[in-house]
């Protein structure tokens, strides 16, 4: 499903304030199976087309060691939700803590799961993009520069980079 671009490219999205200082959550998998985690990387853009008929595209940075993403590496549609500010509690726990060590961390929080045809999302979400993944990559330890590899890579746990073009959209950013 294309959305339409006229439509979607009328929409104002803050994006470096929804992922740094907003937060979200990035959602892998259906609902017979998917997990969730917290996310404060990412970027939505277009890629692969000639003008005006890009692919419109979120790219989420997931942890090779996240539960999260290992779904998404075996599937292809993803969620990215926001939310307003007084569910940060519940983002907070949700990024702290691993669906593999807990697989049912969601009934630790306040977020309701609500199935959206062949992936998940949240009640509460103000915002949901629902994402097909069009691209895979890990990232390169060797290819960073000194002072991210020494930083946020001294253990090894290295990110994915998650392209998905974005298929369906729910509601809008909580100002």
């Amino acid at each position: 499903m294309n959305i339409n671009i006229d439509n979607f490219a009328a929409a104002k999205y803050d994006v470096f304030s929804m992922f740094n200082n907003q937060w979200a959550l990035c959602t892998a998998g259906t609902p017979a199976e998917y997990n969730t985690m917290t996310i404060g990387w990412g970027t939505m853009g277009t890629i692969w087309g000639p003008p005006m008929k890009g692919k419109q595209i979120i790219t989420v940075f997931l942890r090779e060691s996240r539960r999260t993403s290992d779904i998404l590496l075996e599937g292809e549609r993803f969620t990215v939700c926001f939310f307003p500010e007084e569910k940060r509690q519940d983002l907070g726990y949700l990024g702290m803590h691993s669906g593999h060590n807990e697989p049912d961390k969601i009934s630790k929080t306040t977020l309701t799961p609500k199935m959206l045809d062949n992936a998940v999302g949240f009640e509460e979400a103000t915002l949901t993009f629902v994402c097909k993944k069009i691209y895979t990559h890990q990232i390169g330890k060797d290819e960073l520069p000194e002072f991210v590899r020494d930083t946020l890579y001294r253990d090894g746990d290295l990110h994915y980079i998650f392209m998905g073009e974005i298929e369906d959209v729910f509601g809008t950013i909580d100002k």
